[in-house]
């Protein structure tokens, strides 16, 4: 596979913004590279951060920032208007790099320079495409410790959708566990219109965010969504659906506007009990009917299942999944917010030890079917337990530093979940500095961020 393919996003600055590109776009396993600048610090010299397709955390050194920022220049010479770079051209960008770097650090040799160039090319094709990653790319810096030099989350999500528009539901659905039920911040008398929604996309852009998720609600009822996307092609983007009314025409439409990656619940293989859960009769056929459009329209689709004592058995949901041709799931236990607190105090949640079985169940299942799985609700099991069911690693809280979203009026928030009123300022009208250093902010960074417990089960 050719892997020095065309892409129409261009860097920011030499000096200063996030410098973006992307390896084989029309994958499978295309890897997009954003290289975040940090904040400037009075003592040291603190790395940049590059992040390859919104999951993955590398600081690097002020070298390697160079090689890439030449790199990605290099590679927008080169792959315009073209679908494939001959082995020349990947020739000619690599001698071009090691030029430019080698009048940046004079004395360096030339091996040096295009060694480090492939060990970087060579890391990013191997996480995009789920490869073994060595052991030493995995040290450094911690989230916990690189915070600082933090001037923005790594993912911002976009709730372009609210539940409920003028007191007349929106969502097509109205699952049982949702924790976008959260009150008058959901039920708006008029959504933001599209430009209001590209200006948001433009200042996240701005501020230096490298991943964008639309979500809701249901993002998929905006008549506009696909152009939301297509305006959001320089970010890693992703879309969070239920999957209800995606048609043929609709995912061919936002894969050609550079959708990334889509996520779509499903509750259970078993269409009874998904009904049930989300409130909806006939709503299983219409979601597994979504999945296979997703996948034959070619997106990149991960499967969600929020997990409840009625759909514990999980492990033959990701078999099902499985058949359908998916390879990546993801699951989690109920946030106490929103239509979830009535499931939790009902007793309708799983209880930890239950929790401790069906995830096990579900990563035997995964190794047999060669499939990733995630568990991503920290707090409910502790890390030993999380490694010693066999899951990739331990959830943690990343309200205001991670992960952060803006609600259907342009309100920031500390998370997609964090919905209750808490709000720490208007994107439209507030400088992103001042939302990102405003005390609420910080205290919440402070106090929940990186830590093993979601912070809405203290709220």
């Amino acid at each position: 596979m050719n892997i020095f393919k065309s892409y129409n996003r261009k860097q920011l600055a030499w000096s200063e913004g996030v410098a973006h590109a992307t390896l084989d776009p029309d994958g499978p396993g295309a890897a997009r590279m954003h290289l975040v600048p940090p904040k400037p610090a009075v003592f040291g010299d603190p790395p940049s951060l590059l992040v390859i397709n919104g999951t993955w955390f590398l600081p690097v050194g002020h070298s390697w920032a160079s090689i890439l920022r030449v790199f990605f220049e290099e590679l927008d010479l080169h792959c315009k208007n073209k679908q494939e770079l001959s082995t020349t051209e990947i020739e000619e960008i690599e001698k071009a790099v090691v030029a430019k770097v080698s009048r940046l650090y004079p004395g360096t040799k030339s091996e040096l320079i295009l060694s480090d160039l492939k060990e970087i090319v060579s890391l990013a094709v191997n996480i995009a495409t789920n490869q073994d990653i060595p052991e030493e790319t995995l040290m450094g810096m911690s989230l916990e410790k690189y915070s600082k030099y933090m001037t923005a989350p790594h993912r911002m999500d976009l709730i372009v959708a609210p539940m409920s528009i003028g007191n007349k539901r929106a969502c097509p659905l109205n699952c049982v566990c949702c924790y976008a039920d959260s009150g008058e911040i959901m039920d708006i008398s008029e959504p933001l219109g599209t430009e209001q929604w590209k200006s948001i996309i433009d200042k996240c852009r701005d501020a230096g965010i490298p991943m964008l998720t639309f979500t809701g609600g249901e993002p998929l009822t905006r008549q506009d969504i696909v152009e939301l996307v297509r305006h959001a092609s320089w970010f890693v983007t992703r879309l969070n659906t239920s999957a209800y009314s995606l048609t043929p025409e609709l995912a061919s439409e936002l894969k050609a506007a550079s959708l990334d990656g889509m996520q779509i619940t499903l509750y259970s293989h078993e269409p009874d009990v998904h009904d049930a859960l989300v409130g909806k009769k006939g709503a299983w056929d219409k979601t597994v009917n979504g999945i296979k459009i997703a996948l034959e329209a070619g997106l990149s689709v991960s499967i969600n299942t929020p997990l409840v004592e009625r759909n514990r058995d999980y492990a033959n949901t990701i078999r099902f999944e499985h058949k359908l041709g998916v390879y990546c799931v993801g699951c989690s236990s109920l946030i106490p917010t929103g239509g979830a607190v009535e499931q939790i105090e009902t007793g309708k949640a799983l209880s930890r030890e239950e929790l401790k079985i069906t995830l096990g169940e579900a990563v035997k299942s995964c190794r047999e079917l060669s499939m990733e799985i995630s568990f991503t609700s920290p707090g409910w099991l502790n890390s030993d337990e999380i490694i010693g069911l066999g899951l990739p690693s331990a959830p943690v809280c990343g309200a205001c530093l991670s992960n952060m979203a803006i609600t259907p009026t342009g309100q920031v928030a500390p998370c997609q979940s964090w919905l209750n009123g808490l709000t720490l300022g208007s994107i439209i009208d507030v400088p992103w500095k001042n939302i990102w250093n405003s005390k609420s902010c910080k205290e919440i960074r402070k106090s929940s961020a990186t830590k093993p417990q979601c912070a809405l089960k203290e709220v």
